[in-house]
């Protein structure tokens, strides 16, 4: 079997597709063999790197579809608001268990942007939870990660779709899991429809420049769910199964 490196993508809540992916891989026993990823991205892809099952995972995430009626910055509308959001990294993060990233059980990579140089920056080494923290900095949802003299927030800002940091050497075949949507049919409704709607135009422009890295690109049908809808993200995590089911047979014939 080929090496297969995995390139993960940010978009909040329809980032968690990539969970739903990431099951199929397991039920079929697909050995991945490098990560990198960006923002919800990473934070998936640095879990999987540790060893966290993709169910443990999906636990975590029914745990929050429970509390979501609490007081956590939910709106009437079903906003994923700060405080939830900041709920989701945490609860991610402990079952991390405040790892080294040269000590990951995968290689990983973790992209995020310094707003003082205004460069990339590879999180290859060091703290996991510090660099999740960093990819996934949204500006306006979590504080950015001030680090070594540099103010670091969402790696999406410059490369959202890091397939380009997976290392040859390491591996053979490149997957990218996409869910950028390119359009959309309805007007924002509010102002934080208005900003992702914003970011996810900016997003798009760039992505293009990496993804024809990809040998072949997974692409969950998330163009229903607004990026910050905590009411989406069980159909999030199907969405990645189900295209993840009917592209694995094009999957396992690239990777034999």
């Amino acid at each position: 079997m080929k090496k297969v490196g995995l390139a993960l993508c940010g978009g909040a809540v329809r980032a968690l597709a990539h969970i739903g992916v990431l099951k199929v891989f397991e039920r079929e026993k697909i050995e991945i063999h490098s990560i990198c990823g960006t923002s919800m991205g990473a934070i998936i892809g640095g879990l999987y790197a540790c060893g966290i099952k993709p169910k443990e995972m999906e636990d975590s995430i029914n745990e929050i579809s429970i509390l979501r009626n609490v007081n956590l910055g939910i709106g009437q509308t079903g906003l994923l608001g700060d405080k939830v959001y900041g709920y989701l990294l945490q609860m991610l993060e402990k079952k991390a268990c405040i790892q080294e990233i040269e000590k990951l059980q995968i290689p990983f990579k973790a992209v995020s942007v310094d707003l003082i140089s205004g460069e990339q920056v590879i999180h290859d080494q060091g703290s996991l939870l510090l660099a999740l923290k960093a990819s996934s900095a949204i500006p306006g949802i979590l504080p950015p990660v001030r680090w070594e003299g540099r103010f670091l927030v969402d790696g999406g800002i410059l490369n959202n779709m890091p397939v380009d940091l997976l290392d040859c050497p390491i591996v053979d075949v490149r997957i990218a899991v996409d869910v950028n949507q390119v359009t959309m049919e309805k007007e924002p409704k509010n102002v934080p429809e208005l900003f992702f709607r914003a970011y996810n135009v900016m997003v798009n422009a760039l992505r293009t420049a990496t993804l024809p890295y990809a040998d072949i690109i997974i692409q969950p049908d998330v163009h229903d769910i607004f990026a910050l809808d905590i009411r989406k993200m069980k159909a999030a995590i199907h969405a990645g199964e189900r295209v993840a089911e009917i592209q694995l047979k094009n999957i396992m014939n690239l990777i034999s």
